[in-house]
């Protein structure tokens, strides 16, 4: 079967490891975002606002003008603090409803930036009136925001671990026979999936085979349909939300039917879609150029080339002023540590296959490939040193390539740039990987947030699945999306090597 199916199977088999956790969506500025997010977010975020109000207030009231001072501007500032901290660790997360340690860490993490904002907020207000700043007011604040806190703890363990989120599942069925719809339908009965009810695979669809008085569909006995019933009869009796069709030859296809459930209000997508929905992939060795041509996006235009520049440009100034001091520790550590330049340099193939150089920290002893032969980075790397081990997994190393962005060569975000050696080979074997040349690559971007460093083609297959969804659906959200979960990368060290 096409790579497209085993990649299915595989995420099955993963339980979701590896792939965007995006699950059941909604549009938001044409982007699907996931439900579960958007739930999570948006009643955490009111109750963090109503509860921080609340305590304040009472915290006013007993102990009068001694109480911490939170006006509305706070605490506004502190709920969008808790939502953007919440956002770019994955508090919001499908996974982070899957596992409660994992839940209970990222909320370890967001307590202490909120806190330390309130200090901040609280402090400035008294600095500015000239008052001095008690321990006692410091105290009261650390109170109130803790007691917020186990608030919202309590209440995601009442909403996920209590009633469940089983109220935002999407009853599925699946349309089609052989092995693209086998993929499917596993996919969709697979572990971590609980964004779905599935229901049924409809192998046969013609009105004689659908037509089944009192017949038992999945685990569910269907009240009598009339003989020859439509398509649509059997998706309203079994409550369907979502047809996902997965034809390899759409000729035969109930195309009227179809149409009818689509009327109805039932959702009807197929297979190729649906993929590139739920894992935020596209799969080079299946979709076909009329696919890419007709499919919508790749909205490569000058004015969003212009303003992505211009916002690289501002980030890449501000940041370089910001980071100056970790820069210089950083660098002499690593001319302490090992003989060699302090920086590495490394041929890249840049936009519309230009070749140039990029600028890291260096990480690996200086004579890493001293024979002229390019290897792939492989996990525990024993060229690697050991400070070097360090600032590959919190991608420090990679700050350097500020300089890249800078004179033009680079985006903050981007498919990664990989060495001519590779690239030559990859051409080869991969196709429409060019087309990932067409914007400037990144320091970070949908494939680094999503997959591991890559070494081996297969790697570099499955990101380049990745970094096709970019270009064809990229823009500012999905850019600050990724900015927000490269947070995330960087804290938990995931896909470093």
């Amino acid at each position: 079967m096409t790579n497209f199916a085993k990649a299915m199977t595989s995420t099955t088999k993963q339980g979701w490891k590896g792939h965007a956790e995006r699950g059941l969506n909604m549009k938001l500025l044409g982007h699907d975002v996931p439900k579960t997010f958007v739930l999570l977010s948006t009643f955490e975020g009111f109750l963090f606002l109503f509860l921080v109000h609340a305590v304040s207030e009472a915290s006013l009231s007993l102990f009068g003008g001694d109480g911490a001072p939170l006006n509305l501007a706070f605490k506004i500032i502190l709920t969008a603090v808790f939502l953007l901290v919440g956002t770019s660790i994955g508090l919001f997360n499908k996974e982070a409803t899957q596992s409660f340690g994992n839940y209970l860490r990222r909320l370890a993490l967001t307590w202490p930036v909120v806190l330390l904002t309130g200090a901040y907020l609280v402090a400035s207000d008294r600095l500015f009136i000239q008052a001095a700043l008690p321990g006692a007011l410091l105290l009261d604040l650390a109170l109130q925001l803790t007691l917020v806190m186990l608030t919202i703890f309590a209440a995601r363990v009442a909403l996920v671990w209590g009633i469940g989120l089983a109220f935002l599942q999407t009853r599925v069925m699946v349309l089609g026979d052989g092995a693209l719809a086998d993929a499917v339908t596993r996919f969709v009965e697979g572990p971590g999936r609980g964004q779905f009810r599935y229901l049924q695979t409809i192998r046969e669809w013609s009105p004689v085979a659908v037509g089944l008085p009192g017949a038992i569909v999945g685990n569910l006995r269907l009240a009598a349909l009339p003989a020859g019933a439509p398509l649509s009869a059997l998706a309203e009796m079994l409550k369907a939300e979502e047809i996902i069709v997965a034809v390899e030859d759409r000729t035969a296809l109930p195309l009227a039917e179809l149409l009818e459930c689509k009327l109805k209000g039932i959702g009807v997508i197929d297979a190729l879609t649906f993929w590139e929905r739920e894992s935020g992939q596209i799969d080079a060795d299946v979709v076909g150029e009329g696919w890419l041509a007709f499919g919508g996006g790749f909205a490569l235009s000058q004015r969003r080339r212009l303003l992505k520049r211009s916002a690289d440009l501002l980030i890449s100034l501000t940041f370089l002023v910001a980071i100056a001091p970790l820069c210089l520790l950083v660098a002499l550590i690593v001319k302490l540590e090992s003989a060699g330049p302090i920086f590495y340099r490394q041929e890249r193939v840049g936009l519309n296959g230009r070749v140039f150089k990029v600028w890291k920290f260096r990480s690996m002893r200086a004579e890493a490939e001293a024979d002229g032969v390019a290897r792939w980075a492989t996990a525990r790397d024993d060229r690697v040193t050991g400070f070097g081990r360090f600032i590959r997994k919190c991608r420090i190393d990679e700050i350097p390539q500020v300089l890249n962005v800078l004179s033009g060569e680079m985006s903050f975000i981007g498919p990664r740039p990989e060495r001519p050696y590779f690239v030559d080979q990859l051409k080869q074997q991969i196709p429409y990987y060019d087309m990932r040349h067409r914007v400037r690559p990144g320091i970070t971007g949908w494939a680094q947030v999503n997959y591991p460093y890559g070494a081996s083609i297969e790697d570099a297959k499955r990101k380049l699945a990745y970094d096709l969804y970019y270009l064809k659906n990229g823009d500012l959200l999905l850019d600050l999306a990724i900015l927000a979960q490269t947070v995330r990368v960087v804290l938990f060290s995931q896909g470093a090597r």
